[in-house]
């Protein structure tokens, strides 16, 4: 429960990203392939953390890869409304993460 609860607030605001790529901007396909990676590398890691699977870690990161080609080389000209919700969005899977980490302390 507490992991359904940390991981609430980043999908959420990556809703909210999502529909900001939908109305406010056109998305490149290149973009568009980062956004689908990183989509599918992360709702795999989230399974991989809710199973308790050691590959929750490599998936994190090539999530955290994924996500940085995109910021990098994609979101340099982004409104200032869309990078808060960026920033924001990294900060609650920073939250997130934290509570994951924290969790293994609690297991048996």
């Amino acid at each position: 429960m507490l992991l359904g609860a940390a991981l609430t607030p980043y999908l959420a605001l990556v809703s909210v990203d999502t529909w900001m790529h939908e109305k406010a901007r056109r998305v490149p396909r290149a973009e568009q392939f980062f956004h689908y990676a990183a989509g599918l590398l992360f709702a795999a890691f989230a399974c991989a953390v809710f199973l308790e699977s050691a590959a929750a870690l490599p998936l994190l990161a090539a999530f955290a890869v994924c996500a940085a080609v995109d910021e990098i080389g994609f979101h340099r000209q982004l409104s200032a409304a869309e990078r808060r919700v960026h920033f924001v969005s990294y900060a609650a899977l920073v939250l997130f993460v934290i509570t994951w980490v924290g969790t293994w302390r609690l297991l048996p």
